[in-house]
């Protein structure tokens, strides 16, 4: 059986590594700790979005997790 090198992230590991997520309907937010905050400063809480996360960046805008459609789960690209 062939396994992926790729890990299933967290909605703490989203809170402890990503500074920006981007969502299936194209809203970027930026992450501060639980919370997500939009471009217009809205806040919402980061367990509210999780399941509509399509990809996560870190502080390097470099990709650390996506999924291909909300069904899927987040999965780590590192």
């Amino acid at each position: 059986m062939k396994t992926s090198g790729k890990h299933r992230l967290t909605y703490y590991d989203i809170s402890s590594q990503a500074d920006n997520v981007k969502t299936f309907e194209g809203k970027v937010y930026n992450v501060h700790g639980l919370w997500a905050i939009d471009r217009n400063g809205a806040a919402e809480r980061l367990s509210k979005i999780y399941y509509r996360i399509r990809t996560v960046k870190d502080k390097h805008f470099k990709t650390i997790a996506k999924r291909k459609n909300p069904m899927s789960e987040l999965k780590s690209v590192r």
